[in-house]
């Protein structure tokens, strides 16, 4: 059967990269569900940049992530709920939250690692065809779209 948003090429290229983040996301799942990981993959990036920094606050991570500030608020009350995460109030700032892993968080994210070893490997072998690599286009397109903005683009050659 034809495959729509392959057919619009360019066109359907957001649909796509949603179409395949929604698939990507819910194998994902699978695979933390299988192996009894009680985690949420839409959840991954914000609890990885508290893994990496071991402390951090939501302005750190907006600005690592470039995710809204609503967006981080949400994925990092969900890590609190699930008890993979605490918060301190600064010392100086009593308005800044500092963010780090709690023991279970630690626990999990030992668990987690050689999944994510694998999740990477296959990802890598799906992504890096003969001439070209998937990771490549999209980390150029985005540093395209950061320079200027998609819209500016339209706008400016209609």
């Amino acid at each position: 059967m034809k495959d729509t948003l392959q057919s619009l090429q360019e066109l359907g290229l957001g649909s796509r990269l949603k179409r395949l983040s929604d698939v990507m996301m819910k194998e994902t799942q699978i695979v933390y569900d299988t192996l009894q990981i009680d985690f949420d993959p839409y959840l991954f990036p914000i609890f990885k940049v508290i893994i990496d920094n071991k402390k951090t606050t939501t302005s750190e991570i907006q600005q690592q992530l470039h995710y809204t500030q609503p967006a981080i608020t949400q994925s990092l009350n969900k890590l609190s709920a699930k008890k993979l995460i605490i918060h301190k109030t600064d010392v100086l700032d009593k308005r800044k939250k500092i963010f780090e892993l709690t023991k279970k968080g630690k626990a999990i994210h030992q668990k987690m690692l050689p999944v994510w070893e694998v999740i990477d490997q296959q990802l890598k072998w799906l992504t890096e065809g003969s001439t070209t690599n998937l990771i490549h286009h999209l980390t150029h397109l985005e540093d395209q779209l950061r320079q200027k903005s998609l819209s500016k683009r339209i706008l400016e050659n209609l």
